[in-house]
């Protein structure tokens, strides 16, 4: 298959990446496919990773260097396709890196439709130092849930589109890294985006995009991706407005799968929402043992404004993952003993993994 000569337009969004950019425009710029731009968004980065870029695009012509005030991941997204020339669009996390073939294999599967997306798989490359200052990386590799090969038509609506949102698991990742877009279908998406929802932002950009396709092809291992994990990402570590912030996400989400046609576009907001509820929990279990009393108050504050006993006795989805099993018993009953053992678990956890 394969689109002969297609432009990729790669887009990076950049912020406090000083020790890691380089690394990520690297590999970039060593793809055996060679019909590509690469865009750099510095977000209004505070540290040198905007010196970085500009000397990356004075030692190459594929590289543009774009500067703006801070407006988070998704506004840098959004600076960067307002740049790209290309006939497809990809989205790398400036702490990331690439394979060497990653766009070459990808490019093997595009047809030129102006409404699809290529997805590959990834590996999450989690580092480690020991008390001697010596780091190790272990490397996981992580597959798309769906089975590899073509979805278009009723395949692609029944086992694809229809389980994007309200499920704890998904058919595919939605995070707008390592997946191949057409170009089109992503610029004519753009005005569902929200750019003050920080967390779950790729959803938000995401989930239009998906709705939109006429045709996804999930690739066969292709583990090209490489996730850089970190301790300290909003999703691991207390975030006092990641309640607010998923509150946004829910309304956003409602607004988007109505105006795309979705059928029960509010219950699927709703059961995401669950999900996303979870987030919140975790985050509040994280803080500071001495902010305990504050934290326990907050959780059944919240249990109580969205009435999460009704939320998960409505969910048709079984939970599965471990963690979010454990915040079941707070969602019905956010007692102290449930929050406390919920929190000592936690803590025995991040003993095990440090």
């Amino acid at each position: 298959m394969g689109k002969v000569g297609a432009k990729i337009s790669i887009i990076v969004p950049v912020y406090k990446a000083e020790n890691v950019i380089q690394k990520c425009i690297n590999s970039i710029l060593a793809q055996s496919y060679r019909n590509f731009e690469v865009i750099l968004v510095d977000d209004g980065s505070p540290d040198g990773s905007g010196k970085i870029i500009d000397s990356a695009h004075v030692r190459s012509s594929k590289v543009i260097a774009v500067h703006k005030e801070n407006g988070g991941p998704s506004s840098a997204a959004i600076k960067g396709v307002e740049y790209a020339s290309g006939d497809y669009i990809m989205f790398i996390d400036g702490d990331d890196w690439i394979e060497p073939d990653m766009l070459e294999e990808m490019a093997l599967h595009i047809t030129g439709c102006n409404a699809e997306v290529i997805c590959s798989n990834y590996i999450i490359d989690k580092e480690k130092k020991d008390r001697h200052g010596n780091i190790t990386v272990s490397s996981v590799p992580v597959k798309m849930p769906a089975p590899s090969g073509e979805y278009t038509g009723d395949r692609l609506k029944s086992e694809l589109l229809n389980e994007l949102i309200g499920h704890e698991k998904r058919p595919i990742f939605l995070s707008r890294c390592f997946k191949l877009y057409s170009a089109d279908i992503v610029k004519n998406n753009l005005k569902y985006v929200d750019a003050s929802i920080r967390m779950g932002d790729d959803v938000n950009m995401i989930t239009p995009i998906l709705l939109d396709a006429k045709r996804i092809f999930v690739m066969k291992d292709a583990f090209f991706y490489h996730y850089v994990f970190y301790s300290t990402s909003i999703v691991h570590s207390y975030d006092p407005g990641l309640y607010d912030n998923c509150v946004r996400l829910r309304s956003k989400l409602s607004e988007i799968l109505e105006l795309k046609h979705v059928p029960n576009a509010n219950e699927k907001a709703r059961y995401e929402f669950l999900y996303l509820f979870f987030l919140v929990i975790k985050s509040e279990l994280r803080r500071p043992l001495k902010e305990a009393f504050e934290s326990n108050k907050r959780i059944r504050e919240l249990c109580k404004i969205e009435n999460t006993s009704d939320l998960l006795t409505d969910n048709p989805d079984k939970i599965c993952d471990v963690a979010n099993k454990l915040m079941v018993p707070i969602l019905r009953r956010p007692s102290n003993i449930n929050m406390t053992f919920a929190r000592a678990v936690f803590g025995i956890q991040k003993i095990l993994k440090a």
